[in-house]
Parts: C-alpha cells; structure tokens; sequence
C-alpha cells in the first residue's frame, strides 16, 4: 500500500508514513495520543482519519459503514491526503481479493464499485477509478466480464489494425496544420463497455465505438486546432461533441471530446494538453497542498473543489438512519450528474433528477425557501421539471412566500435540497411535531407492554439523560424527531428499554415445539437480507403474497396465530385493514442489509412489474433484453395488445431490492415506444 501511495499518488513523504501505520491504531494497542508523541500531529491526524471504527458497537453492518465513511469523509475536508491514502489502500485490497471467501469478495467488490470507484471519481483519479471498476465487476459479475474480455479478444486484431490506421493519419494531417502532440489509443474498458450495453440497450455486437484515440498538445490553442483538424477530415456524429476546457467539469478534468466516421464506423477522439491529461489521470493528488516542493502560493484551494463533501457532512448530522445516509452518499457520489448555468454563465452541477428547486437551494437557501416558480431557457415551466444537461434555470421568487411545502420533499433529488427543506419544516412544525411524536412513542410504548410507573418517569431529570445519552439534547427534540419521522418510536424505545422489546415478541407455541421450522426459516433468511422484528433478528417471519415486499419497501408487521409475522408494504390495502384489528397485533419491523445479506441477497424476491408500450415490432425482445442487461431473471411473462393498438407486457421478476427494481424501471421507461413502466404490487393497481 506504501508503495501505491509512493510510486502512483506521487504523494509527500508523510503520507507514506501514514500508509505504513494505517492499521496500527486498529490492530494493536497503540492509541492516537501514542502516534502524536512519537510521530507528530499531522501523522496523528491521517492516521485516525483512515482507521476504521472496528471497535465501536453498531446495530448493523450498514451503520458501521455508514459512521466509518463518514468520519473519512470529515477528515478528507481537513487533509485531502485521508482519503487518498484510504484509496490507495482500497486499491490494495482490490488487487488481492482473490485470496479472500468469495461471500468477501463481493462484498468489497460491491462495496468498491458503489462508493470508492465513484469518490475516485469525483476526485478526478481516472487511473485508479478505471482499476476499480475492472477489477470489481470481473468480482461481481465473472460471466459478464468474461463474455466481454472474449468479445474484444476476438475482434481485436481487426479493431488494433483500423485503430492504428487512424493514428497514422492524424499524425500525418498534425503535421501539415504543424501541431506538435502525442497521439495514443485508448484502452478498452470492460465495465464502460458493459454500462454501454445497458444504456443504449443493446447487445455487443450492437456497439461500434470500441476504438478511441487520444491526443496530446502542448496548448489550448493547438487543442482547437487538432479539433478543427479532426473535423475537416472526418464527419463528426452530432451530440456527439462536449467542451470540458471551456467548462470542465467539477472534478478538474478538461479535454475536447468528438466522436467521427471512420471507416464507416464511429472512432471517438479525446483532445487535451499534457498538462489536462496529467490532472485526468491523478485528480487531486496532481493539485494539493502539500507537495513538499510547491510553495503555498502554487498551490491551489482544493477545499472549494470539495464543498459537496461538507454538504453529505451537513446531512448526516440531521439523519439518524444509516441505510438512508449511504444511499445518499451514493447519489451524491454517482457519476450521473446535470450541469446547467445561472443567467450569469455559471455552472451548477446537481444530481441526476434534479428540479428547478434543487438549483435553488444551491444558490442560496433564503432563494429556496422564497422560490415560487422558474424558468428553463427563457420559459415558465413546473417545479417539478427534471433539468437537462446545458438548462440556463432563473428562479422566481416572492417575498411573501411562506416557506417550503412539504410535497417538495418528493420531488427534489439533492440530499441538500431535502436537508434544508425538512430544516425549515421541524422549525415551523415543531410544536405539531413534538405533540405527534409523543403521541406516537407513548402509543409503542404500551402497545409493547410498557408499564404505568416506567412511564411516570419520562418527565423525570433521569429520563432526559438517556435521551441525551443518545445523542438528543433534550425528550423534546426526540419527540420533534419522531413527528418528523426522522426517526421511529420503536426503534428509540429499543434503544431505550431493550428487555422491553425483548419480552414484547411473539411467541407461539408452535415456534417453541417445533425447532426444525424455526431453523428452517433462519437458513431461508440467511439467503437475503434479514426482517427484524422490534429489535430481533431471529423471529419466525413469513412474507405476504398480496404485496411481495421487497428490501427497501417500507413494511409493517402482523402477529399471526402460530405462523410468527406476516410482513406486509405499509401502502398495502390488506395492511390498511389489519390497523383495525381490535387486538392491536401490528407491530414494527425492518430491514436489516449485513455484509453477508447484501451480496447473498441477489434474486431471492419476487416483484410482478407491468409494461405498457405502442404497438410496434420487437417492443417485447426490446424490453426482455434491457432486464437481461440488468442482470435480471425473468420467472414468468406474459403480452397481449389491446383494442387500442398498445401493449401490455406483464412480468414476474426476481430482484435483490427496490433500488435494483426502481433502477430497471427506469431503464425501460428510456426505451422508444415505452408509454408507462410500473410495478404491480397487489390487485388493486393492475
């Protein structure tokens, strides 16, 4: 790892120290304060900022990995160099993953390609973003990797003889517009390729642009030079062109990218300085503070390059649930973001599915709370416009406006956005919702069997400071927490009185007489993420078939009488008339997604989703190859047309949660001749 940090970052000599100890606070008995004393407080600093939290107690895995990324995320805004020694030590990982269990390997692959691939990314590190990536799907999906390595083995000789035919005639066309550059090939990426095949919906053999060729100039004049001369010889695709010089993106990268006809086939052409192409591949660690032979006044303030990693920072404060923070961090860190421009020409960068109210609350929050309409290239549109690419977005706004609706939360997609609206909301709701929310914790508090004199006491000082013992500062901010639904009352009394939630389980005689069930149950559940029941994970749990709850649906629980709990959705219609049940048999349950659940999860659910389509001629092998693509199993399908001339195609598929189903959703909505894509929860929606 010490030699990554040393010989590919190209990082300071302290930083290889701190690479060298990275794991000595965790896995000896020295301690921080010994590291300091010994090595000075700037080595002290890394070195905490990289160890994890091993020896802290979390309720599951995903909290653990929550409070681990973020106090790496809050050490990276004071030293740069935290995150790009934990990079390093990814890269490490990665690179000798195939001496681990294989239930391990995917769970750092996953874990690699959902968040360090990404954040290297978004560091502008495209050296190590294009390693992790490889290596982590051949990890994850070795059928896949493998289909595509085969493919470009067997069409590479042809594909290495056009593209140094091209290369020879660029040099050759350089030298009469006298541009001095380097010219090279681009390697081919597995992963892109697989991403390609999903975005445009298509098989390899559908793909043409496996050929690139990139181009180095000694200026930014010759940059555009090289571009004119690209396109004077060769027909350039329209779309096909962006200018990240002129507009680079927020991770420093700057190039001119074209795609042409070359031989009747598309050769993408990247064009940058050296200079351009030295900050692509290092990022970052090519632009900060503390090369020991840069002086101050060279060195650039990468802190504002950083100002998303405050606002995840900001969030997390406001959020007590794990799982929400990590899929937060994972849009935020995506690479699928919009870039549109202020009236003035400046560039906003917002996360994919952004509103006008989202660009809003980037300019300014008072700009939020006061927007009440926008217009998108000089025209009114709603609030709820999802902004393209190159969108020049004017916000209105009126003094007299009250603030923020609470509808605004289902339709920005920024975590700050949401982050800022539910703070004005608690603030000007919060007598409404401390009173709600002490309803609701009293309200579990008996319904799990609380009794009278231990509820006397939560007016009491003693009281309070359990509260406070949980990171509340008063019983009125817990109660504000729970009417805002930031947190459940169940899960606070959990907390609060775990022997409570321990006798409050159901017990049926038949689970206690019949342990081979039980354990029956515990090996199906050890096949995907466990349901825990008010605060157990080993309650004997049956899934409804009225609504086939997925991970991710927020779900309820029902007592049964001998068969444990029934789990349904919370929106299902047969859930909404168990609330009536006289006996008050409902209880809370959840989602727990550990390490092991995580990666033995993939297709262990069934969800019924429903297609409707024009009546056009392959709409059915369209949509059946995008849910291959996704690597999807179809269980069972059916089509018909209707007397409307659409389609109806019905399908039965098994998916990991609602992330992987929303995200096959949208996939197929993106398809020509897609009128709707939904899921089909239960009758009444069919």
């Amino acid at each position: 790892m010490a030699l990554i940090v040393a010989a590919e970052l190209k990082l300071d000599s302290t930083s290889i120290c701190a690479a060298l100890l990275h794991d000595v606070i965790e896995d000896t008995a020295a301690t921080t304060a010994d590291i300091e004393k010994m090595f000075g407080p700037v080595m002290a600093q890394l070195v905490e900022g990289v160890t994890k939290l091993n020896k802290m107690f979390f309720s599951s895995a995903s909290a653990a990995q929550a409070a681990n990324f973020r106090k790496m995320l809050f050490a990276m805004t004071n030293d740069v160099r935290v995150i790009l020694i934990k990079l390093a030590d990814r890269l490490h990982n990665i690179r000798t993953l195939q001496f681990l269990p294989e239930v391990k390997q995917k769970y750092v692959a996953r874990e690699t390609l959902e968040i360090y691939a990404p954040l290297a990314h978004r560091l502008g590190i495209n050296k190590i973003k294009s390693e992790l990536e490889e290596t982590s799907f051949r990890f994850l999906q070795p059928e896949k990797a493998k289909e595509i390595f085969d493919f470009l083995n067997s069409t590479g000789l042809e594909g290495d003889v056009k593209l140094k035919e091209a290369m020879n005639q660029i040099e050759e066309h350089l030298k009469e517009f006298h541009i001095e550059a380097k010219i090279s090939g681009r390697p081919k990426q597995a992963y892109s390729i697989y991403n390609k095949t999903i975005k445009y919906n298509t098989g390899l053999d559908g793909l043409y642009d496996f050929l690139g060729i990139r181009i180095l100039t000694e200026s930014v004049k010759d940059c555009y030079a090289a571009l004119g001369m690209v396109h004077k010889y060769w027909k350039p695709i329209p779309g096909r062109f962006k200018d990240y010089i002129a507009v680079p993106k927020p991770n420093m990268y700057q190039s001119l990218h074209t795609t042409v006809i070359f031989d009747g086939k598309p050769l993408e052409v990247q064009i940058r300085t050296e200079e351009m192409h030295r900050i692509a591949e290092e990022g970052i660690a090519a632009h900060w503070d503390y090369k020991e032979t840069a002086g101050k006044e060279s060195a650039p303030d990468y802190k504002e390059k950083l100002s998303w990693l405050r606002n995840l920072i900001d969030w997390y404060q406001d959020v007590k649930d794990a799982s929400e923070f990590m899929e937060t961090v994972k849009v935020e860190l995506f690479q699928y973001h919009v870039y549109v421009f202020t009236p003035k020409g400046d560039v906003i960068e917002l996360p994919n599915g952004s509103t006008p109210i989202d660009f809003a609350y980037t300019i300014h929050t008072d700009i939020g709370h006061r927007c009440c309409g926008a217009k998108v290239n000089g025209h009114i549109v709603p609030l709820e416009y999802r902004l393209q690419n190159g969108d020049i977005v004017s916000i209105l706004t009126n003094k007299n406006q009250k603030g923020p609706s609470r509808d605004w939360l289902k339709i920005v997609g920024s975590a700050s956005a949401k982050r800022k609206i539910r703070i004005w909301l608690k603030k000007e709701f919060r007598d409404e919702y401390i009173i709600s929310g002490e309803r609701d914790f009293l309200e579990a508090f008996q319904r799990l069997g609380g009794d009278r004199e231990t509820e006397k006491t939560f007016k009491t000082g003693g009281f309070n400071n359990k509260v406070k013992d949980l990171g509340f500062p008063s019983v009125e901010e817990l109660y504000a927490g729970i009417g805002a639904g930031e947190i459940r009352a169940q899960q606070v009394i959990g907390k609060l009185f775990p022997d409570l939630i321990t006798k409050s389980q159901p017990k049926p005689q038949t689970i206690a007489k019949n342990i081979t069930r039980r354990e029956k149950a515990r090996k199906k559940a050890s096949k995907g993420p466990r349901i825990i029941v008010g605060g157990l994970e080993d309650a004997l749990i049956k899934m409804s078939r009225c609504c086939n709850p997925i991970p991710g649906d927020e779900i309820i629980g029902y007592i049964t009488r001998g068969r444990g709990v029934t789990v349904h959705k919370k929106d299902c219609p047969n859930a909404q008339n168990l609330k009536n049940d006289t006996e008050d048999r409902l209880i809370d349950v959840r989602w727990d997604l550990g390490i092991v659940d995580e990666v033995l999860g993939e297709g262990d659910y069934l969800a019924k989703i429903r297609i409707e389509t024009t009546d056009r001629k392959g709409m059915l092998n369209s949509v059946t190859s995008v849910i291959a693509n996704q690597g999807i199993n179809i269980h069972s399908a059916s089509a018909k047309t209707t007397k409307q001339k659409t389609g109806v195609l019905d399908f039965s598929i098994e998916v990991r949660d609602s992330g992987m189903l929303d995200g096959l959703l949208r996939a197929v909505s993106r398809l020509i001749g897609v009128t709707r894509a939904y899921r089909v929860d239960h009758p009444a929606t069919k």
